[in-house]
């Protein structure tokens, strides 16, 4: 199930989230980098938000996913409703007269047949309005190994109807900059995967890659612009054609494995970032020049230790063990991250507040995003 997070999301609404295992999407707009000095108020946003520009706040919006065929065979009956037009997710635990049923209200509920068109216009198209307008933006899909957030990222790239939310994405950027009050743009990619809190880069075509030639490391560094990840390549792209031609690239280098829960879960987070620089021509006959840029952010999916490992003769119960437990400690950083930045915002002293981003390579490659300027 995907869910959107913003600096209002509360570690209690993350922890029920998990408790039915639905997949989210985050997206936390932030300050604008526009060269032009008339922004009179913040661009709009997918949530309800101060009207003070460089604002932002997260909603948190679930998706349902259908049962699977292995579901179905085993007669599994849903223990979750979803109903879109109360906003509501109906959990029920237990069975007869110790069942126990309980409701939580969001943002948005897709239920388990919305589309992914339905899902990307209702959470997307308003994020990047805000980052064709200078702003730094980070959506992420949450949730459970094998709930549905690849689906819901990526998709199928062999059938449009099956689109994700990055590749649909790309389309509505470039549709956009078609638009002839741009007067020039420059867009560009980049792909990163954390696995075990190591660093890869999944542009880097590793088959076509020289023995002899010495992959550089990647670091997390900062300078006067922020956190970046050096030595990680970036992509200029001229159409969203070229978008879907670098996913399916970093798809054969994914970090995946099976689990008792998911025979192809992600083992690893990825981070695919598009960067936009382009001129704008305002209706008062100025220029204004603008750089945005969007974090689309398809976490490992968290889990426990009885769900990570198949049986013993598999051999891959350590690997899958190591894996679980970065994965859910990476997790829980940026669940405190966000728990503090919403204290943050309440305090009369946040400058005391310590906002642990250095605790997780994933909080700390976003942190511009997440709030961190």
């Amino acid at each position: 199930m995907p869910s959107y997070a913003s600096p209002k999301l509360s570690s209690s609404n993350v922890r029920k989230k998990n408790s039915f295992q639905s997949p989210s999407l985050a997206s936390i707009p932030r300050s604008s980098t526009s060269k032009r000095s008339i922004r009179s108020s913040s661009p709009s946003s997918i949530s309800t938000r101060d009207s003070s520009p460089g604002s932002a706040s997260i909603q948190v919006i679930v998706r349902l996913r259908p049962m699977n065929e292995a579901e179905k065979i085993h007669g599994t009956v849903p223990a979750i409703s979803a109903s879109s037009k109360e906003k509501k997710v109906n959990v029920i635990r237990g069975q007869g007269y110790r069942q126990l049923k309980s409701s939580y209200t969001y943002d948005n509920v897709f239920a388990a047949f919305s589309t992914q068109e339905e899902v990307f216009e209702a959470t997307l198209k308003p994020v990047i309005a805000d980052v064709m307008s200078g702003y730094e933006s980070t959506v992420f899909a949450y949730g459970q190994t094998g709930t549905g957030k690849t689906h819901t990222m990526e998709g199928d790239l062999s059938n449009p109807e099956m689109y994700g939310i990055i590749p649909r994405t790309a389309e509505a950027i470039f549709e956009s900059l078609q638009d002839t009050k741009y007067e020039s743009s420059y867009v560009s990619c980049s792909y990163l995967e954390i696995y075990n809190e190591e660093l890869g880069d999944l542009l880097v075509d590793v088959s076509q890659r020289s023995p002899d030639k010495k992959q550089p490391k990647l670091e997390i560094m900062n300078n006067k612009e922020g956190t970046f990840c050096r030595g990680l390549s970036e992509k200029k792209v001229t159409s969203a054609r070229d978008v879907l031609s670098l996913m399916q690239t970093a798809q054969q280098q994914k970090k995946i494995g099976e689990t008792k829960l998911n025979k192809l879960s992600s083992r690893s987070h990825c981070i695919f970032t598009i960067r936009i620089k382009a001129k704008k021509n305002l209706a008062d006959g100025s220029t204004m020049e603008f750089k945005g840029k969007l974090h689309l952010t398809d976490l490992a999916g968290s889990e426990s230790a009885k769900s990570a490992s198949l049986d013993k003769s598999s051999g891959t119960e350590n690997t899958r063990e190591r894996e679980r437990m970065n994965i859910n400690r990476s997790l829980l950083t940026l669940g405190r991250v966000i728990s503090l930045l919403k204290e943050q915002s309440q305090t009369r002293n946040p400058q005391n507040l310590r906002i642990p981003y250095r605790d997780s390579k994933l909080t700390r490659i976003l942190q511009e995003s997440l709030g961190g300027r």
